[in-house]
């Protein structure tokens, strides 16, 4: 019971010495803010997603090759092959500029081509389908044939009509966690050590484990408050998009906090002081921030890149909280399990490192 006090105690008083921390309000709040405003006020929708679906079988494989060849000349159009529903899902969630389908038409011996594109990028969709029977004119005349083989259709597709603030909110939400937990459990614990503060508390009958939990608690009330109020400030300023569980948004921000908290408070386990910490930290942070979808769509990284920022802790938290928020994704969606798992064994994994690594003091 006596812990348990000291325990809410701590907590508090860690909370308002962050209030008070100028430096820290910033980073946690003004900086966010910043960024979403950046992109609020200013129009990215140029730098979306330029993906294009491919939807084939064996017999019309060869003629969607040809094509996507034709497209992969220009290198700013990537390809994504799959089922139907999948890539008409991945339209309607605004993660495809158009799907092309090639089906094979027996009665006709034509190939049909049916180009699905969004309400949202008509304009531009009807030029890419231009531009893709221009192609398929072309194949025709190298095969000889009199009559064009191919049949060209168009519909348009209803799309969640998201501007790319939508896409950013969850990502910045997701960067000003990471960054807080990081530097939280820097200015937690390197920098209380090197100030002679951890000394002192320790020559307390204060238990170190308690010292160390209210941290994290605070650190996780904090990061909650922050989520809120970003959340809050980009629906009324910006008018975001908001359709999934709040509740889950919580939860996912929690498991994500703790992760960052975890790897923040094992870089402060071997690091002398707040300079060296910050020099270690930096390195993972600045490749967290700009491969991990946050400001753009991943599919523009190289294939290589691509694949490797998979299974980044930033990629599962800015993923899961956008799937979250503005595609409504619930508990039951695979893409939320599968980031909440990728986050759960980051955290298991570094918590298990950090413990065997850990030290309070370290000799100068």
């Amino acid at each position: 019971m006596k812990n348990l006090k000291l325990l809410g105690q701590l907590t508090i008083a860690n909370i308002k010495m962050f209030i008070r921390d100028k430096s820290a309000l910033f980073w946690s709040l003004a900086f966010p803010f910043v960024i979403i405003g950046i992109f609020g006020l200013l129009d990215f929708a140029s730098l979306g997603n330029s993906t294009i679906g491919l939807v084939y079988d064996d017999n019309t494989s060869l003629f969607a090759q040809q094509v996507q060849q034709v497209f992969e000349e220009n290198d700013a159009y990537k390809f994504s092959t799959g089922s139907l529903d999948d890539e008409l899902s991945a339209l309607e969630n605004d993660e495809r500029v158009s799907v092309l389908e090639f089906t094979e038409d027996a009665e006709t011996n034509t190939v049909v081509v049916n180009s699905y594109i969004s309400k949202e990028n008509q304009q531009v969709g009807e030029i890419f389908t231009l531009i893709t029977e221009k192609i398929l004119a072309d194949i025709s005349l190298q095969m000889k044939h009199i009559t064009l083989p191919f049949n060209v259709n168009t519909e348009i597709v209803n799309t969640n009509n998201l501007r790319y603030i939508d896409f950013v909110v969850p990502g910045v939400i997701g960067l000003s966690l990471m960054q807080g937990a990081l530097f939280g459990a820097i200015g937690t614990i390197v920098v209380n050590r090197e100030k002679g503060v951890l000394r002192r508390i320790f020559a307390t009958p204060l238990p170190k484990g308690i010292y160390l939990i209210s941290a994290i608690i605070s650190r996780t009330v904090i990061s909650i408050a922050q989520v809120a109020i970003l959340i809050l400030v980009s629906y009324f300023v910006f008018g975001i998009t908001i359709v999934g569980n709040l509740l889950l948004v919580a939860g996912i921000s929690i498991l994500g906090s703790l992760t960052f908290l975890a790897m923040g408070i094992l870089f402060s386990g071997f690091s002398k002081t707040q300079e060296s910490a910050q020099a270690i930290v930096m390195p993972f942070q600045m490749v967290f921030m700009f491969t991990s979808g946050v400001y753009f769509d991943r599919s523009v990284l190289p294939d290589w890149l691509f694949r490797i920022s998979e299974y980044f802790p930033l990629t599962y938290l800015s993923e899961a909280l956008r799937n979250v928020m503005v595609r409504g994704a619930g508990v039951e969606s695979q893409a939320i399990q599968y980031a909440s798992l990728g986050l759960l064994i980051w955290l298991i994994v570094l918590v298990i490192i950090g413990i065997k690594s850990f030290r309070w003091e370290i000799e100068k």
